[in-house]
C-alpha cells in the first residue's frame, strides 16, 4: 500500500492539470496502461480503472462528487467479474439506521448525540466561533458535504447568517474535543421549500468533531 501511494504522489507533480482537476496515469514496464484516475481539490473523482500486465481490466472504482465510492467492480485475470459493490449505498443504509436507533437528547427543537463528549443539556455561549470538521446527511443516509474527505476544517463564528440556523443552536452544546451528531429538524434547517440537492421538508443531520473553539 505504502509503495502503491508513492506511484501516486510522483505521478500527481507529472499530471497533466485542468483547473485544479489533475489526471493521473501509470503504466507498467512494458508499457501496459496500469492505471488511469483523476483527482479534483485532492479527491478521487469520476470512474478509476486498474489493469493486469496482460491487458485485462482488474478493478474499477466509481466516484461521486464527495468523493465516495458508488460503485465497485473487479475481474480476475480471465476476465470473469468477481465483485460488484455499491459501498455508499451500504453506507447510507447504516446512517439511516443510526439515526433511527440513536437516542438523541435535546431541547427548543435541537437534537444531539456525542460519541465523545458529555450528553448534558448545557449549552456553551462563552465563545463567539467554534473550528470543526463536519459532514451532512438526509435522513435516508445520503451525505451531502464531508470536510473529512476534503481535510478542509470549517471556521464557525455564531453570527454568521449564511449557515442553517438550528445548526449552529446545536453547536452550542459542543466543546472542543467533543465529537457526535446533530439533528436539527425541517423548520430550523432548509424549510418545506428545501434547497438544490435537498427536499422540502427535510430533517438534516450533522456529524461533527470539534477541533477548536474562539
Amino acid at each position: 500500500m505504502t509503495f502503491f501511494r508513492i506511484l501516486i504522489l510522483v505521478f500527481l507533480f507529472t499530471a497533466s492539470v485542468d483547473s485544479m482537476a489533475q489526471r493521473v496515469v501509470e503504466k507498467y514496464p512494458n508499457g501496459q496502461k496500469k492505471y488511469q484516475g483523476r483527482t479534483e481539490n485532492n479527491l478521487k473523482t469520476g470512474t478509476h480503472k486498474y489493469w493486469y500486465e496482460n491487458g485485462e481490466l482488474q478493478k474499477e472504482e466509481k466516484y461521486n462528487d464527495l468523493g465516495a465510492v458508488i460503485r465497485l467492480r473487479e475481474w480476475n485475470e480471465q476476465g470473469e467479474l468477481i465483485r460488484d459493490e455499491k459501498p455508499e449505498e451500504v453506507l447510507e443504509g447504516f446512517r439511516e439506521k443510526l439515526f433511527n436507533e440513536t437516542n438523541w437528547i435535546g431541547q427548543d427543537g435541537i437534537f444531539f448525540h456525542k460519541l465523545k463528549g458529555a450528553n448534558e443539556l448545557q449549552q456553551r455561549t462563552d465563545y463567539n466561533g467554534i473550528v470543526i470538521h463536519y459532514a451532512t446527511y438526509l435522513e435516508n443516509g445520503k451525505e451531502l458535504d464531508n470536510s473529512f474527505r476534503t481535510k478542509s476544517p470549517l471556521l464557525v463564528q455564531f453570527n454568521s447568517k449564511n449557515l442553517v440556523d438550528g445548526f449552529l443552536r446545536g453547536l452550542r452544546f459542543f466543546e472542543k474535543g467533543d465529537n457526535g451528531y446533530i439533528k436539527v429538524p425541517y423548520d430550523l434547517a432548509y424549510g418545506k421549500d428545501g434547497a438544490p440537492g435537498i427536499p422540502g421538508y427535510a430533517n438534516i443531520y450533522f456529524h461533527v468533531l470539534v477541533l477548536d473553539i474562539r
